[in-house]
């Protein structure tokens, strides 16, 4: 992926989406694939705001059994069996566990019957070749199982327990420049740090937006036939100058999401523990643990909020009543992943459930039409939709979608258990079995590009430090085909070094060196890109 402006300024394109978090870079795929041409712009890097806020989870629908929504269950199944396909190197299936009690709606007869109506309803979740994506049905433990698999959880009243699969993203932020990168060889134009800063507009038809690069000085339009508006959380402020009958694409209120990264304290299950009547989950997560999600109202500006000491302390006291054999402290915490996600109400109070698609020639705005998502599972299906109202704006001929089996970038893998294990016993001394287990977990069917550069150039198969084992040929690979612009976008998105906790200043060091010489930092910029990246990790008093 190149960042190519010149050609972002000089076409008009069918398409223009901004916003390249989950939702904006499905639709870019969605749409390319179908014929359109296609722009998506990103005022941070791709997948750098709400969409890095994860609890990792590929969700199959359990919450909407709790609330009698059949329909929606059945879109969370297909959409995790969909994710799997497309993607099989990202996501992988995962056991979950939860305790029963005595009371009438946790009662384990009741819960097994409820999770037995589960897996006939999820009845197709297996409807895919390889079979190591096959989840098995639910089954129902006893209490001395259930107790010994969540050992975190009080023991007081527990009865039993429920043990169910869902799926985890092994790198969410792969998934999200997946979509991009798929885009992008189809034909798509896309830039990261494009910051849109007003409509360009001819009568009361948008057709397009003035552009900020926020890379190097300088403003521009870029021009469509339709213009998505898939910012998130910045749509309201993107959306704040049109007319004020332009509600409809603009969320009622926002909410603070917030999961921790913390020291390991579960091994291979994820477990549920109660709260103050609600589930909170912990899951093992690439040598850690994450749990969440806590949600609290918002008022603030929309963006990346910040997350203050109080707010991590109150949730650690929910955490640590979930969880009381966790005994987690502030000092556990390795990273605090936040965002802000669209509520029902102005206070922020209640999520919304479904994700909005507006075509706002109904609010006397041609030219525009907004998606607000909230949920990661159901993105790609949430694209399909927009993408089909686009064609219809657009007056287009009708071609259906085809994202749900066409593998991502990365994904085109038949057998996932047997790439894996070819391409761990091909280790070479050179790189050796846990490097080419992780860059064949990361880069998927992609890894051979990066394989032939680490292996013409031994000095890049170097780890950048004595604790954080990416390689220096993963950071100039990030920068030389994957758009890797600030090392932010490098070590906490690209590659996994510091996703799951700081990887320390060395490392730093290291990876902005190598960056520098690409992108011709001085010392003064190596030590900027530093700070933003440790600013990363803190707290607001």
């Amino acid at each position: 992926m190149k960042r190519d402006l010149r050609t972002l300024a000089d076409t008009r394109f069918d398409l223009l989406v901004v916003g390249a978090g989950i939702y904006g870079a499905a639709i870019a795929w969605d749409a390319v694939q179908r014929g359109l041409s296609v722009a998506i712009i990103d005022r941070d890097d791709f997948g750098g705001g709400t969409s890095t806020n994860s609890m990792k989870t590929v969700h199959g629908g359990v919450r909407s059994l709790q609330t009698g929504n059949p329909a929606e269950l059945r879109a969370f199944v297909r959409e995790r069996r969909a994710l799997s396909l497309i993607a099989p190197h990202l996501v992988h299936p995962l056991p979950f566990v939860i305790p029963t009690y005595g009371g009438l709606t946790r009662h384990p007869l009741a819960m097994q019957a409820a999770f037995k109506v589960y897996d006939f309803l999820s009845s197709d979740r297996n409807d895919q070749p390889d079979a190591t994506k096959h989840l098995p049905p639910s089954r129902r433990v006893s209490r001395d199982e259930c107790l010994t698999l969540n050992p975190l959880i009080s023991p007081d009243g527990v009865t039993g327990g429920i043990v169910w699969h869902d799926c985890q993203m092994y790198n969410p932020d792969r998934i999200v420049l997946a979509f991009v990168q798929s885009a992008v060889v189809s034909g798509a134009s896309a830039a990261n740090y494009l910051g849109a800063t007003g409509w360009v507009r001819e009568g009361e038809r948008v057709v397009g937006v003035t552009v900020e690069d926020r890379v190097d000085t300088g403003c521009f339009e870029v021009r469509a036939e339709l213009v998505v508006n898939a910012a998130g959380p910045w749509s309201p402020s993107l959306t704040a100058d049109l007319p004020s009958t332009l509600t409809a694409g603009r969320p009622k209120g926002l909410s603070k999401a917030m999961n921790l990264v913390t020291r390991p304290i579960t091994g291979d299950h994820a477990l549920g523990g109660i709260c103050r009547s609600r589930f909170l989950f912990v899951a093992p997560w690439r040598g850690v643990s994450i749990v969440g999600t806590s949600h609290a109202s918002y008022n603030g500006p929309g963006g990346t909020p910040a997350v203050r000491h109080e707010d991590v302390a109150a949730f650690l006291q929910e955490i640590n009543e979930a969880f009381p054999a966790a005994g987690l402290s502030a000092e556990d915490i390795r990273l605090v992943h936040r965002g802000l996600l669209p509520a029902a109400d102005d206070e922020g109070a209640e999520l919304s459930k479904e994700s909005t698609i507006r075509d706002h020639r109904a609010d006397g705005v041609p030219g525009l039409m907004s998606v607000i998502g909230v949920r990661y599972t159901t993105a790609r299906a949430t694209a399909e939709r927009a993408v089909d109202t686009a064609i219809e704006i657009l007056d287009r001929p009708t071609k259906r979608s085809r994202t749900a089996k066409t593998p991502l970038s990365g994904g085109d893998i038949d057998d996932w258990s047997k790439f894996l294990t070819d391409s761990t016993d091909a280790a070479t001394d050179q790189l050796g079995t846990e490097t080419r287990r992780r860059i064949a977990m990361t880069y998927g069917s992609g890894q051979g590009d990066i394989l032939r550069t680490l292996n013409a150039e031994p000095d890049l198969v170097a780890p950048l430090s004595d604790e954080c084992a990416i390689t220096r040929g993963e950071i100039r690979h990030a920068v030389i085909d994957e758009m890797a612009v600030r090392l932010s976008d490098a070590m906490l998105r690209r590659t996994e070094a510091g996703s799951a906790g700081h990887p320390g200043r060395p490392a730093l060091e290291s990876a902005a060196r190598i960056m520098g010489e690409l992108l011709r930092w001085t010392a003064t910029n190596r030590e900027r890109e530093i700070d933003r990246v440790n600013r990363y990790y803190t707290f607001d008093n």
